[in-house]
């Protein structure tokens, strides 16, 4: 609870909080039970960004179970969830640790990015907490019916704001930003103004700051903000896409410290 607890609330770590993790994890000292703690700490991190973002009244229960929930937003999210069970129970995966790497080479390449970031590589041997993973970013990737644009710079400012030091997924991230666009994600982060701070009101500038809070302060997104988003040209399931890739991929770098705490992962320059 502690590991899981300090790896969300802590991101993006410092090099005292990476040592806190790094130690911690040393103390469990169970591979298999640090991959499923990973897993619920993607999966409730994600979970709880779209939730606070868009206004869905969680009853997990019912999702679970699939009962009727009003309003299609939470029918949309309900379908998602589906898609990602419950990590904390044993079941066994659909398919081996081989065809889910492929796969994961195969998302990769088309969102152009030439390798998988080490944190994958870490959940595949545990296949069935991996699978959970991958079918929920598969799902916003291959169904994502919001501006491809707007897309990938929600996906570099959710990794900038949680990304640790190294961090594998932030260079996976920059290698796919167009060219024309800004340097790094930690520019976009930045680029993403925070509540309350000054700049232009177009669609663009709208989506960042949007995806800026769901990485950091979702509960803080009004109403009004998703009117205003609406107002400027995208449909509220575009909103959705967007927010569910933003939690996803803020999910992927608040859990990669763990992994890199159980397999040290080569860092450039030291």
């Amino acid at each position: 609870m502690a590991l899981a607890t300090h790896a969300t609330l802590a991101s993006p770590l410092g090099d005292l909080d990476f040592d806190w993790i790094a130690s911690a994890a040393a103390r469990i000292g169970d591979e298999d039970l640090l991959l499923e703690t990973a897993g619920v700490v993607f999966a409730f991190n994600t979970i709880n960004r779209i939730a606070d973002a868009r206004r869905v009244r969680l009853e997990y229960r019912f999702l679970r179970e699939f009962k009727p929930i009003r309003g299609w937003v939470e029918r949309r999210f309900a379908s998602l969830i589906g898609l990602l069970y419950d990590l904390s129970y044993t079941h066994q995966p659909g398919r081996s640790q081989a065809e889910l790497l492929a796969r994961l080479d195969v998302l990769f390449e088309r969102l152009g990015a030439p390798a998988v970031p080490d944190v994958f590589k870490w959940l595949s041997r545990s296949p069935a907490v991996l699978e959970g993973v991958l079918e929920l970013i598969e799902a916003n990737v291959l169904s994502a019916g919001v501006r491809f644009d707007l897309w990938k710079e929600a996906v570099a400012i959710g990794v900038a704001s949680r990304a640790m030091p190294g961090s594998g997924l932030s260079r996976t991230v920059d290698q796919w930003l167009p060219q024309e666009s800004l340097s790094d994600s930690n520019t976009h982060r930045w680029w993403a103004a925070p509540p309350g701070v000054a700049s232009d009101s177009g669609l663009v500038s709208a989506c960042r700051r949007y995806s800026w809070q769901v990485a950091n302060a979702a509960y803080t997104i009004s109403d009004e903000q998703i009117r205003t988003i609406s107002a400027l040209g995208l449909l509220d399931a575009e909103i959705l896409d967007l927010t569910l890739a933003t939690a996803l991929f803020s999910a992927l770098a608040i859990i990669e410290p763990i992994s890199a705490a159980v397999v040290p992962i080569p860092i450039a320059g030291g």
